[in-house]
């Protein structure tokens, strides 16, 4: 039989929240990767948190599959990760794509300004 809540989370998997001061702490002892999804001019001209990858939106599937020619090792699904763009739009459904390719520790941060406006780490 159909279920539509089923179907509904196969195409927009949950994704949980975490927050920045949690995020800033796993990261110092490296057992989270931070990703940053925005274009590289919005972290040119704001920076992005520190340690953090830069990985367009446009290309997270591409470096994420582990069956794609342009695959990146630092993707690996054993591995944790913590995404944030601009307003957390784009994370999230980053954080979607990278959930329906198989990797379950994936979290949103959400919006940059939020890591800003805990003071912690940028960098230019």
């Amino acid at each position: 039989m159909f279920n539509p809540g089923s179907f509904f989370k196969k195409i927009f998997p949950p994704v949980d929240e975490m927050s920045p001061v949690d995020a800033w702490r796993l990261a110092r002892k490296g057992r989270i990767v931070l990703v940053d999804v925005r274009e590289p001019r919005e972290i040119a001209r704001s920076g992005k948190c520190e340690g953090a990858l830069k990985v367009p939106l446009a290309s997270i599937r591409q470096r994420a599959d582990e069956k794609s020619p342009d695959h990146d090792p630092v993707f690996d699904r054993a591995k944790s990760y913590v995404l944030y763009c601009e307003n957390g739009a784009r994370s999230r459904m980053a954080a979607r794509t990278m959930k329906k390719l198989g990797y379950d520790k994936v979290y949103n941060l959400g919006a940059f300004r939020e890591w800003q406006g805990a003071g912690l780490p940028v960098e230019r």
